[in-house]
C-alpha cells in the first residue's frame, strides 16, 4: 500500500511538472477550490536532518556570485513554479493552507493566529526541562501544569517586548497568510512557580570559566538550584510589579521533529516531496511577505519538518511508524524591527550579510559605489520595543534577507504577484488586530508599527501589481468575462484594458480585440457548433492587459483560457496565467 501511494504521489508530481513545462499550452481544466494536494500520503518515518549555518552562508555567498555573473541564466529565464494550479494559485498542502486571501478572517482570528488554547498553564508548578545559554539568545524549555511543553524565549534586557512582540505579530500574519507556524504566546512568567527537573544540567559562565551545574547532582558537583537558574537566566530581565517576567512561550509542534527543510531540492526520504523546493510557488511567493515583515532570517535553520503520525500507525515505541511530514516556518524573532538580541538598523533588509553584488560594485568602482543604507542614521529615534521598521528605505523589489535564499532567487513575477496578493489581503483592521497580538504596553509604539505595516503593505502591492496585469479571479457572468482589478480595488484610478481573443477550433475562427473601460469583456461566440478539436485548440485564449492610471501598459497580460459549452451557449473559465 505504501509503495502504491508513493507511486501515486510521484505520478501526480510528474503531471504537475509537465503542465508547468508546457507553458504554451492551456493549463489543466480544474475548477479551483483550495483542496488538499496528495502530499500527505502515508510514508515510513524518515530520519531527522540537521542544518549547517556555515554551509548555508558559504553556499549563499557563491550562489550570489553565480547569480550576478551567469549570463545564460539571464538570457534563458527562470523555470515556472511547478505546483501552480490552472488558476495560478496553490492548493492546500503540507506546506500551505489558503486562509485570508481566499476567505477573509475576522480581526479576532488574525489576532489569535494559530493559538488553540490559553497558552502556558501556571496553575501548578512549571518544570524547567532544558536550558540554552550558548548561542545568540538565551532560553529554556518547560513543561506546564497540564503537561504541555513550550520553548521559552527571552527579550533582550535593554529592549523589553522587542523580540517577543515581533514574534507574536509576525506569527499571526504568517499564519493568516497561509503558512504553518507554531502556537506562540506572550506569557508573564512567575519565577517563584518554577521547578528544576531532577538531573538537569546547564553551563553558566562563572568568572572566566564555563561551569556545569547539575540539579540534585552528586557531591562535589555545582548544584543547579532555582536561585542559580534565576540569577543566570532571569537576573537581567525586567520585573513587573507582581514579580513576573515577560517571555514568549512557543508550544512544541505536533509530531516528531525531523529537522529543517531546505529551500532547494527535495527530501530524498520523503516520497511525497517531489517538487524541488526552489520551484514551489509558496516558497518563491514567500519573498513579498518576508520583505513586507522584514523577515531577514529566512534561512533553512528557521524552518522545521514535523512527522505527523498516522492514526493507523502500529502501536508500541519500537514499532515502525507511518505518517507524513508537515513543513513549518518558525522563529520570527528577527522580523519587523527586531534583530532578536537588539533592534534592526537601516542596513538590515537592503543587502545580504555577505553580499556578492555589493562587494563587486565596491571593487569595480574603487569604493565610489555607496550602499543603500550608508547615508542613513544608524541609530534612528524609534520606539525601543519596536526597533527600526520603516517605509523609508523599503524597496519591495530589491529587499534582501541576511542569507541568499534559493527559492527567492528563482522567483518570477507570477510568484511575486501571488505573494503580494497575500500581503494586500490584510485590511487595516486586521493589521491593527495583529499588532494587538504583540501585547505592547506603549500605545505610541503600537501606532508606529501599525503605520509602517500599512505603508509597507501598500508599497509591496504597488510594486508587484505593476509587474503583471493584476486581474484576479476571472469568471463568466451573463456571457461576459469579468474579473477583480486588484489595482483599482486597492489604489483606485481608471479601469482600462486592452484585450485580444483567439480561437482556431470553430469554423469560422472566433477572434476579437478591443478596449474595455470596465472590468468586463463581452466576447464573440461561435456561430456554428464547435467540432472536437485538437487539445491545443480546444480552448479560446483571451489576453487582457491592464492600462494603469498613468497610461503605462502592464508588462504582461493576464492570459485567460475559456472552454465553450454548447448546451448553454456560453464560455467557462478553465485557467489563467499572469
Amino acid at each position: 500500500m505504501l509503495h502504491r501511494r508513493a507511486a501515486t504521489a510521484l505520478a501526480l508530481a510528474a503531471g504537475v511538472m509537465l503542465a508547468g513545462a508546457c507553458a504554451s499550452h492551456p493549463p489543466r481544466p480544474w475548477e479551483y477550490e483550495p483542496r488538499p494536494m496528495a502530499d500527505t500520503l502515508a510514508i515510513h518515518e524518515p530520519e531527522a536532518y540537521e542544518a549547517s549555518l556555515i554551509y548555508t552562508q558559504v553556499y549563499g555567498f557563491f550562489q550570489g556570485l553565480q547569480r550576478v555573473s551567469n549570463v545564460n541564466r539571464h538570457l534563458a529565464g527562470l523555470p515556472p513554479a511547478l505546483n501552480a494550479d490552472a488558476f495560478d494559485e496553490v492548493v492546500n498542502s503540507s506546506w500551505f493552507t489558503n486562509r485570508n486571501a481566499y476567505e477573509p478572517l475576522t480581526p479576532e482570528e488574525v489576532e489569535r493566529g494559530p493559538q488553540s488554547d490559553v497558552g502556558l498553564d501556571q496553575s501548578g508548578p512549571v518544570t524547567v526541562t532544558s536550558i540554552k545559554t550558548i548561542g545568540v539568545s538565551k532560553g529554556f524549555n518547560v513543561e506546564d501544569a497540564r503537561g504541555e511543553r513550550y520553548i521559552v524565549k527571552l527579550d533582550p534586557p535593554d529592549y523589553p517586548e522587542l523580540a517577543s512582540g515581533a514574534e507574536m505579530v509576525a506569527t499571526s500574519l504568517f499564519w493568516a497568510a497561509g503558512y504553518h507556524t507554531p502556537e506562540n504566546y506572550v506569557v508573564y512568567l512567575d519565577p517563584e512557580n518554577l521547578v528544576i527537573e531532577e538531573g538537569l544540567e546547564a553551563k553558566f559562565p562563572v568568572g572566566d570559566s564555563l561551569i556545569t551545574f547539575v540539579a540534585e547532582g552528586q557531591e562535589g558537583e555545582h548544584e543547579l538550584t532555582l536561585d542559580v537558574f534565576r540569577e543566570h537566566l532571569l537576573g537581567e530581565q525586567p520585573r513587573y510589579g507582581d514579580g513576573t517576567v515577560r517571555v514568549m512561550a512557543s508550544k512544541l509542534l505536533d509530531g516528531i521533529s525531523k529537522g529543517p527543510f531546505s529551500y532547494q531540492g527535495t527530501r530524498e526520504d520523503d516520497p511525497n516531496d517531489v517538487i524541488p523546493h526552489e520551484h514551489r510557488r509558496e516558497l518563491r511567493g514567500l519573498y513579498p511577505v518576508a520583505a513586507w515583515l522584514n523577515h531577514v532570517d529566512t534561512k533553512s535553520g528557521n524552518t522545521l519538518d514535523m512527522f505527523i503520525v498516522d492514526p493507523s500507525s502500529p502501536e508500541g515505541e519500537d514499532a515502525p511508524k507511518i505518517g507524513h511530514i508537515r513543513h513549518h516556518l518558525i522563529d520570527f524573532g528577527s522580523t519587523l524591527g527586531s534583530a532578536a538580541t537588539r533592534p534592526h538598523d537601516p542596513r538590515h533588509g537592503t543587502e545580504f550579510e555577505f553580499d556578492a553584488r555589493a562587494l563587486m560594485l565596491r571593487l569595480a568602482t574603487l569604493g565610489i559605489y555607496e550602499r543603500p543604507w550608508q547615508d542613513m542614521d544608524m541609530t534612528p529615534d524609534v520606539p525601543p520595543s519596536i526597533g527600526y521598521y520603516s517605509i523609508d528605505n523599503y524597496f519591495p523589489g530589491d529587499w534582501r534577507p541576511g542569507i541568499l535564499n534559493p527559492a527567492f532567487v528563482n522567483m518570477q513575477p507570477r510568484d511575486a504577484y501571488w505573494g503580494a496578493k497575500l500581503v494586500m489581503s490584510f485590511t487595516d483592521e486586521q493589521l491593527e488586530a495583529a499588532v494587538r497580538a504583540g501585547r505592547y504596553t506603549d500605545p505610541a509604539a503600537e501606532a508606529y508599527l501599525l503605520e509602517n505595516l500599512e505603508k509597507r503593505r501598500d508599497a509591496t502591492g504597488r510594486h508587484w501589481f505593476r509587474q503583471v496585469s493584476p486581474l484576479d479571479r476571472p469568471r463568466v457572468e451573463d456571457g461576459a468575462v469579468v474579473f477583480d482589478d486588484l489595482w483599482a480595488r486597492h489604489f483606485g484610478g481608471s479601469t482600462v484594458y486592452e484585450w485580444e481573443l483567439e480561437w482556431d477550433a470553430p469554423d469560422p475562427d472566433v477572434e476579437g480585440e478591443g478596449t474595455a473601460r470596465e472590468p468586463r469583456i463581452a466576447l464573440p461566440a461561435p456561430t456554428r457548433p464547435v467540432p472536437d478539436a485538437d487539445p491545443d485548440d480546444a480552448h479560446a485564449r483571451l489576453e487582457v492587459r491592464k492600462i494603469f492610471p498613468d497610461g503605462e501598459e502592464a508588462p504582461r497580460p493576464a492570459t485567460i483560457w475559456l472552454a465553450w459549452e454548447e448546451a448553454s451557449r456560453s464560455y467557462r473559465v478553465v485557467g489563467v496565467r499572469y
